[in-house]
């Protein structure tokens, strides 16, 4: 199970000619008659279904002259032909690019119902030949209709992503008729891994308030938190119940204190939406800004006066004289000093003298902003930055000398090759490479080719630096770059 694992993790791109290595080790495992390996490869399969429908697309793809020929294979094969296959064997049979073969197995399925053979069987649903998908969507549409609390979960993962298909509408009218149905577990599917299960489960089912908001505080994804919390404010304003609004106001997501705020004001609570003013949510902020307006708040001045990242954030969107955000540049968090600089650069007042000396700040959000914010750049300033121990200057650096131009940021690149970050290095032999190809002029290219312009000083410093980095390029870089150098 392991390997399994391991391989439905990688992407693999197999060629036209090429078996897909994992259903070699899925044949493998039903070659070898262990039942409950196969049980347990079936339902790794079922809880992953985005590999599964990739695993039958490969599978039913492949050249079957070639992949039959495989011992485990064929032996796979003549266990379902003799009537003996497991339901592993069973579900790799409705994968086979037969489709009188897919049919016979499609039956199996319904002959023997397993959950973990459901999907499989949605796949066939969609089949392109008539027979075998005429024989799957009975079988399945009997399968919900008898069991919904067993078949619906193992149905959902696969048929949620299989609806948009040409023939998938079938699908999806199944699985909602079978969601309304009183015995399907809506309940239980709200706690299911797969956030499609889940986004559909609260949206067909029937809740109440309270499991709303619960939904809306506990629920994993954004997109169920929020149409969580829309529906229950929804709730809230008909029904008048404030606290529950304040509750969901109190929310540490963002998505979720927008519908509670928009819920409060509908309810005539603008006073306590003003206090959201300096959320650390745009969106929030600015419903907080809307109401803000209409009771007559002078929202520069309320910024002004606290010094939380939200309000930083929120007098840079409003705009204004930013003085007071010079002042925080000092600050001792590194949260205020980070947004403060942010700040700044979107008021376009940022003061050099101030802000240079902050691309050697210790918290290395701070130089990510200041290195974005800094208008002015010494010429030697880069190459100071690139000779420093943390790898967070040494990109500012590197980024501060493509800035200053073409031969800056050869230099830069030639530079960062040869060093020891070696995320740094990939990314200067990507540049290298890519301006080399750009110094090149080849028939099928329109453009013109702009030609580096290389001072007599900056030469022998670039060819230096080429010399040492030869190793670490390719043959084609190394020789276009030597070529241009002279």
């Amino acid at each position: 199970m392991e390997e399994l694992e391991r391989l439905l993790d990688q992407p693999h791109r197999v060629g036209w000619d090429e078996v897909e290595p994992v259903l070699l080790l899925l044949a493998g495992i039903d070659a070898s008659g262990d039942e409950a390996a196969g049980s347990a490869a079936l339902a790794t399969l079922a809880r992953r279904p985005r590999e599964l429908i990739r695993l039958d697309a490969v599978a039913r793809r492949a050249l079957w002259w070639k992949w039959t020929r495989r011992p485990e294979v064929s032996r796979s094969l003549s266990r379902f032909g003799e009537g003996i296959a497991s339901p592993l064997g069973i579900a790799l049979a409705t994968t086979h690019g037969d489709g009188r073969i897919r049919e016979r197995a499609v039956r199996e399925v319904i002959a023997r119902p397993l959950p973990e053979l459901v999907p499989f069987l949605v796949l066939r649903s969609g089949d392109w030949v008539r027979e075998v998908r005429a024989a799957a969507g009975a079988g399945l549409a009997e399968l919900l209709h008898d069991d919904p609390a067993r078949y619906l979960p193992a149905a959902l993962g696969v048929g949620l992503r299989v609806e948009r298909w040409l023939r998938g509408s079938f699908v999806r009218k199944q699985l909602l008729a079978t969601a309304v149905d009183a015995r399907a577990p809506l309940e239980s599917l709200l706690e299911s891994p797969d956030r499609e299960v889940r986004a559909f489960a609260f949206g067909v089912g029937t809740w109440r308030l309270d499991r709303k908001v619960s939904v809306a505080l506990t629920a994993p994804d954004v997109r169920l938190r929020s149409a969580a919390a829309e529906a229950a404010a929804r709730d809230c304003v008909w029904t008048g119940r404030v606290e529950v609004l304040r509750r969901l106001a109190a929310s540490p997501h963002a998505e979720v204190r927008v519908q509670a705020l928009t819920g409060l004001v509908r309810a005539g609570r603008d006073a306590e939406v003003v206090a959201y003013l300096d959320d650390t949510s745009s969106l929030v902020r600015a419903l907080a800004r809307a109401v803000a307006s209409r009771e007559g708040v002078d929202v520069p001045a309320y910024y002004r006066s606290r010094v939380t990242a939200g309000a930083i954030d929120g007098f840079a969107e409003v705009g204004g004289d930013g003085r007071h955000l010079v002042e925080l540049l000092a600050h001792p968090s590194a949260t205020i000093r980070a947004r403060a600089v942010r700040a700044l650069r979107l008021l376009e007042q940022v003061p050099d003298d101030r802000v240079r000396p902050m691309l050697r700040d210790p918290s290395s959000a701070v130089v990510r902003e200041a290195t974005v914010a800094v208008r002015s750049v010494p010429e030697e300033l880069p190459w100071e930055l690139l000779a420093d121990e943390r790898r967070a200057v040494r990109l500012a650096g590197y980024r501060l000398a493509r800035r200053i131009g073409p031969v800056a940021e050869l230099r830069a690149a030639l530079t960062v090759v040869v060093g020891e970050d070696e995320r740094l290095a990939r990314r200067g032999r990507a540049d290298a490479v890519r301006m080399s190809r750009a110094l090149e002029s080849v028939p099928w290219r329109r453009r013109t080719v702009a030609p580096l312009e290389v001072g007599v000083e900056e030469s022998p410093v670039l060819r230096a630096l080429l010399a040492r980095a030869a190793v670490e390029l390719d043959e084609q870089t190394g020789y276009l770059l030597r070529e241009h150098l002279g």
